[in-house]
């Protein structure tokens, strides 16, 4: 599902896939989407959305002729792509290594498919990993249930053997004649 690798313009020129339907003048003819709506649609804030713009991630947006900035969906669906990458933890470095084979063209897809390999491998390692922490953690939280009910179970029969000890007294200073006073 990459979204770099499904522009029909893949090999243009330009840093990072732009609108297709971009005028000489930059203004997009094509839906175009306000900071505010990329925000809202990508679920990142205007300053992550600055740093992947800041470390050429993504081609800066074109300015409307309003002045504001305008993403093309090709800049969603890189953003999509590049949360995906961010969300496995891959380093910055490693993203930006991506965008430079993606930008060189098509000779650099077998070394693309290679580095995203590379790191579906590294994710599932940390998934094996991750999975026998969260057995071990389970184990250790039942440990602790077991550990309170048991302690629950004592201090039941402490309160329970203290009632008959309380109790048995009752019973038995009932049982004893009071002394004669006297007289």
């Amino acid at each position: 599902m990459s979204a770099a690798g499904t522009s029909a313009h893949a090999n243009t020129p330009a840093h990072t896939p732009r609108n297709p339907h971009a005028s000489a003048h930059g203004y997009a003819h094509a839906k175009t989407y306000s900071l505010d709506e990329v925000v809202r649609l990508s679920g990142l804030d205007p300053q992550t959305l600055r740093w992947y713009e800041d470390q050429g991630l993504i081609e800066d947006a074109e300015e409307d002729p309003y002045g504001e900035r305008a993403y093309s969906p090709v800049h969603l669906r890189w953003l999509e792509f590049l949360n995906h990458l961010r969300s496995t933890g891959m380093s910055p470095a490693d993203m930006n290594h991506y965008v430079e084979l993606y930008r060189a063209g098509d000779s650099t897809i077998a070394t693309r498919r290679e580095l995203l390999e590379s790191h579906r491998q590294l994710l599932r390692s940390q998934s094996r990993n991750f999975d026998s922490t969260l057995r071990y953690l389970d184990w250790k939280i039942d440990f602790y249930l077991g550990r309170e009910a048991a302690l629950a179970g004592a201090a039941a029969s402490a309160v329970s053997a203290a009632s008959a000890a309380s109790a048995a007294s009752a019973a038995s200073a009932a049982s004893v004649p009071a002394r004669a006073t006297e007289a």
